[in-house]
This record gives C-alpha cells, sequence and structure tokens, in this order.
C-alpha cells in the first residue's frame, strides 16, 4: 500500500506574466482550500508591467510570501520552513521554463510528493486538491491526475474531464466532455471510461507524482508555449506511468488569460493571435517529429486542410506562416520565435 498522498505534501506551482489580477484571484481561490497546500509558489517569467510589486502586495494581505529573485542561469534556493514563495525571474523563455523553475524550487523539499501545475487563470474549488491527492493515494498510485475543468465564463459547461486522447497519426487532441453540461458529461464519461483512454491531461491542471519528474524529467523547454504537456504525457506513460482523473477536483478555467487566445466554445468568435497560431502548428510538427517521425507525412498533409481553414476563416494571409510554422517544426527551430514576431521580446 502506498503512502497516501496529502495536501500539506503537495507544492501548487502557478505561473505568472503580465496577469497579477488574475494570479491574485488564483491565490485567494488557494487560500479557501480546505486542508492548505503544503507549498505554493508563484512563478513570474520576467513580466514587464508591475506583477511582481502587486502579487507582493495583495498575496501579503492574507498570508507572508517570500520574494526570491533568478538571475538567469542560477538555480534559486527555497529557505526551510517557508510556505508560500514569489520567484521573480529575469528572463521570460516560456511556459515549460517558468514551470520547471517552480518544479526545482519545489523538489528541494525532500517532503514534496507531489507538484500541482495549475494555470494562474484558474479558480479551483476548496476541496479540488484534496480530490487530486485522494486519487494518487489509490493501490495503484498514477503518474499524473487531471482535474474536471469548467470554462469560468459558463460554469455549467465542461472544458475537459482531465484531457483526452492523443491521435498518434496527426498530433491531435481530444477532449473528454468538453462542451458538455456538467451533468451531462459525467453520465456520459465513468471515471473508468476516461481512465481507460486518457493519455494527455491538459496542462491547466496537472498533479504529478514526484516520482514521474525524477524518472522522465521535466517539460521540454524547446515549446516555449503549447503542446508541451502533450509531450510530457507522452514521456511519461512510455517510462510506464498510468493517468487518472478525479472528478470531484472542480477547476474554472478563464482559459488564454495570459496569451489572448481564446477558442470558439459556446459561440464566442474565435481569437487567435499569430504567433500563437504558429506556436501551436510549430510545436504539433517538432513533438511528431520527436516521438512518432513515421507519421509526419500525415501530419504534414492535414496541414493543407489547416489552411482551407484558414481561408474559410477569412485568414488567408497566414498561409505563409502556417508553411514557415510546418517548416520551423521539421527542422527543429524551437524556442521563443521573437525573430518572427517582436512583441514577444522581453
Amino acid at each position: 500500500m502506498p503512502t497516501p498522498c496529502t495536501a500539506e505534501h503537495c507544492a501548487v506551482i502557478l505561473l505568472n506574466h503580465r496577469n497579477a489580477p488574475d494570479t491574485v484571484a488564483c491565490l485567494r481561490a488557494l487560500a479557501a482550500m480546505s486542508p492548505q497546500p503544503g507549498m505554493i509558489i508563484v512563478v513570474d517569467n520576467n513580466s514587464s508591467d508591475d506583477s511582481v510589486e502587486r502579487i507582493m502586495r495583495e498575496w501579503s494581505a492574507f498570508t507572508s510570501p517570500l520574494l526570491v529573485r533568478q538571475e538567469k542561469g542560477c538555480i534559486p534556493v527555497a529557505p526551510a520552513g517557508v510556505r508560500h514563495i514569489l520567484l521573480s525571474r529575469s528572463v521570460n523563455d516560456g511556459f515549460s521554463a517558468g514551470n520547471n523553475a517552480g518544479i526545482r524550487l519545489a523538489l528541494q523539499d525532500k517532503g514534496c510528493k507531489a507538484v500541482w501545475l495549475l494555470n494562474n487563470d484558474t479558480a479551483p474549488e476548496p476541496e479540488a486538491l484534496n480530490a487530486l491527492c485522494l486519487r494518487m493515494s489509490k493501490e495503484t498510485p498514477p503518474g499524473i491526475v487531471g482535474s474536471t475543468l469548467v470554462y469560468a465564463h459558463n460554469r455549467g459547461i465542461v472544458q475537459t474531464l482531465a484531457g483526452g486522447k492523443l491521435n498518434n497519426l496527426l498530433g491531435t487532441t481530444s477532449s473528454f466532455g468538453g462542451g458538455m453540461g456538467i451533468g451531462e458529461a459525467l453520465r456520459q464519461w465513468p471515471k473508468n471510461l476516461v481512465e481507460q483512454q486518457l493519455d494527455d491531461i491538459i496542462g491547466a491542471s496537472m498533479f504529478i507524482r514526484r516520482t514521474v519528474l525524477e524518472q522522465t524529467g521535466y517539460l521540454d523547454e524547446a515549446f516555449f508555449l503549447y503542446g508541451e504537456e502533450t509531450e510530457f504525457c507522452i514521456r511519461v506513460r512510455k517510462a510506464g506511468f498510468n493517468f487518472a482523473w478525479a472528478p470531484d477536483s472542480i477547476v474554472y478555467h478563464k482559459e488564454g488569460g495570459s496569451t489572448g487566445a481564446e477558442s470558439a466554445a459556446e459561440g464566442r468568435k474565435f481569437s487567435r493571435p499569430a504567433w500563437v497560431d504558429y506556436l501551436g502548428l510549430r510545436n504539433r510538427v517538432y513533438m511528431m517529429r520527436k516521438h512518432y517521425p513515421w507519421a509526419l507525412p500525415l501530419v504534414l498533409l492535414s496541414y493543407l486542410g489547416v489552411m482551407l481553414n484558414r481561408v474559410r476563416r477569412g485568414q488567408a494571409d497566414r498561409i505563409p506562416l502556417v508553411c514557415r510554422a510546418a517548416w520551423d517544426g521539421l527542422r527543429g527551430r524551437m524556442g521563443k520565435p521573437d525573430h518572427l514576431f517582436p512583441a514577444l521580446r522581453d
């Protein structure tokens, strides 16, 4: 029987980039949890606004955070006994790098058994972490547990039940229960059915056992943003770990809070900046090249459909961008694409 995983043995990691209001709101939701997580680490990826000052000021109103600054190339040290840390980084090198910095800080505590990667534009229910811990503590503990993600703009509609299934021919992923009412989704997707098929957990709420990180490594920093959690799940699955879903871990998700990217859920107008479009397409090709190179001809062929879709949306001017994304993914030109999008420069 494995040692139970409890909230006090877990670290929550929130990544912030110029979005202090959402981060503070998420911290308030975490403060309402019972039991409380053992550690909360906010990682600021070199925000150019007053994020660090605002988070410290507003977080200090209901707890006692410690500000730790990380210069490029340095590994910060977490002082013993400190439960709340704001890690201010001097560079923005992406979602993976920021979360990895938080993970390294959390795992310095030998008592930390799991980390909860949680998007800063989420609001978890008070029992969300406890539900994750209970599912992690079963007889055969899973490597990663996902939550029930619900749209914040419509709290009756599911974004996904933990995640979905990866199509290893095209590199696309499904979404279990996406767009359905909560009650209907839970009826049509019982836990056993979800867990039998689950192989891609959404990074907005990803509860990872320490052993997984020690054996498979951290998030791949080449991705910069988008697709890194899917690639991580592929490696974790290949290492022999299974995935699970905690239905009672309810997390409300604003979606796209830091990037400006939105889906077309519930009739909302599709909106995706060009750099977000590029990253999603480039990173998918790179992921398939890395793990399923035999499927690359099919992936590239599917990008003809992507181009047609852009024309349908009135975005014919993005066809060269689709081609460039595919080419960069094929040749492994990864990382922050600030050579194409100057707005991404620090």
